[in-house]
């Protein structure tokens, strides 16, 4: 049983455990139950209706539950109450935020040293739900697995380095040349991972015995500098980008409300790699589906098939107006 989904990871997720013979069903919000696959068994309701998730869970009588909308500790606390006893595997999808950044090390692995630190609330509560989770922790009684997902784009979402919303505006920008903002001079560490690839790591965990007690992190066994993230999606349009290099300093300190807020603060300023080794050695068997570049290209043509790129208006953003202020300052500087 998935609690949330069908999302970006819960998606590619839930395909590989039917293409395993997998019985699966959803707990969720009935947003998107129209694109599952007719086998799925679908329950509507809040995770926080906590009546309403154990009659789903006592209907379905789960061997193993994937929590992909656990976001407080307050949340865990309620569904670890549930399950307590009634599963054989309880898998908490948390995020690679909770090791804090900067990482103490390139690439980063599960026991290396943690920053005391978390740079968002989300990554805050996202730790706290792992203690609740730990504290809990019992093979016979709360079998628990934690996975820690990488950066994991998908047809639905795409990162670009100011904000999570502004993915598919940066495949608009490319695709018909518009500037593209890069933070600093583009070498920038990030651990892109393609959502089917992560999802199918996911599956692998379920009903394994290696699992139980661990905590992994998942994603592409690679990773790449920011200006190279940028050119793998425009490679897809075969452009050449048009890139416009800001310090870092320069986009946090403009006079935007969005400056104070956006994604450099609590991520895309860091180096951030990390480590599957732990994954690799409990399943030697596993393979990537699709390189990252043949992924890319696959979450291109979904946005172009379904007009996504098409809907983009040009209303101004965030990134418009930090590169038309730095344009402005270097056409001064030229003049000089």
């Amino acid at each position: 049983m998935f609690i949330g989904g069908p999302g970006n990871l819960s998606a590619s997720t839930i395909e590989a455990l039917l293409e395993r013979k997998y019985q699966v069903a959803v707990y969720s919000l009935p947003t998107l139950f129209s694109e599952l696959d007719p086998q799925v068994r679908t329950y509507s309701g809040d995770r926080n209706h906590i009546e309403d998730l154990q009659t789903a869970i006592q209907d379905f009588r789960p061997d193993v539950v994937l929590d992909f909308i656990c976001f407080t500790p307050q949340e865990a606390e309620g569904v670890l109450a549930l399950a307590k006893g009634r599963v054989g595997q309880f898998i908490f999808v948390s995020t690679v935020d909770v090791y804090g950044y900067p990482l103490s090390r390139l690439p980063f692995r599960e026991d290396d040293l943690w920053n005391a630190e978390t740079q968002s609330d989300y990554a805050a509560n996202k730790r706290l739900c792992e203690q609740v989770f730990r504290a809990g922790y019992s093979p016979a009684q709360f079998p628990l697995t934690i996975v820690r997902p990488a950066y994991s784009f998908g047809p639905r979402f795409i990162l670009n380095f100011t904000s999570r919303n502004y993915g598919v505006h940066m495949l608009h920008r490319l695709k018909f040349g518009l500037p593209v903002l890069i933070p600093g001079d583009g070498t920038t560490l990030m651990h892109a991972s393609s959502a089917r690839n992560t999802g199918n790591m996911i599956a692998a965990l379920v009903g394994s015995p290696h699992a139980i007690g661990k905590d992994y992190t998942c994603g592409h066994p690679t990773f790449i500098n920011h200006e190279s993230y940028v050119q793998m999606f425009s490679a897809v349009f075969g452009v050449k980008p048009n890139l416009v290099y800001i310090p870092t300093s320069v986009i946090t300190a403009h006079h935007d409300p969005m400056a104070k807020i956006c994604l450099l603060h609590a991520l895309t300023r860091f180096n951030v790699a990390f480590s599957v080794d732990r994954f690799m050695r409990d399943f030697p068997e596993f393979r990537c589906e699709a390189t990252l570049e043949e992924w890319t290209r696959n979450v291109v043509e979904w946005n172009e098939r379904n007009g996504k790129i098409a809907a983009i208006s040009d209303e101004e953003i965030f990134d418009d107006r930090v590169i038309a202020s730095w344009q402005k300052c270097m056409e001064f500087y030229d003049k000089e």
